[in-house]
């Protein structure tokens, strides 16, 4: 009987915490329409674009790279991966080096405002510590 008291009351508190941090990141986590947002979606789409250039790219070195190594009679391996196909070649080619393109990330777009990392902050810290005090309150009984 005690073990589905734990059970129903560890719901609670989850189903609780869940609520508080949902309600706590609507209140000051997310405005709607601001032009944050619309910033953010907007660098979302480059870097989806951005990255299908990077995976394009690296498909087309992977396949020159394929066909390179295929011209020498050096086909040993079969290379999934971009990077360990670039650094074969590169080991069995000394005569031209390739260099795979930097990747793009969501930074490279995407700068959050001080105001955005200050509700993030002040979201993570009362969740966190209403967290801390119920555990404090109910587990050191």
């Amino acid at each position: 009987m005690a073990t589905v008291a734990v059970i129903v009351g560890a719901a609670v508190v989850n189903a609780i915490a869940f609520t508080a941090g949902n309600a706590l990141y609507d209140k000051f986590g997310r405005t709607d329409g601001s032009e944050d947002k619309a910033r953010h979606d907007r660098a979302i789409e480059d870097l989806q674009k951005a990255s299908a250039v990077w995976n394009q790219k690296g498909l087309e070195t992977l396949d020159f790279i394929d066909r390179s190594v295929k011209q020498k009679d050096d086909a040993r391996n079969t290379f999934d991966d971009v990077n360990t196909a670039i650094e074969f070649y590169n080991q069995t080619h000394p005569d031209g080096k390739i260099v795979l393109p930097y990747r793009p990330v969501l930074e490279d777009f995407y700068k959050p405002t001080p105001e955005h990392n200050y509700h993030e902050t002040v979201v993570a810290s009362i969740t966190d510590g209403v967290n801390g005090y119920v555990a404090y309150r109910f587990l050191a009984q």
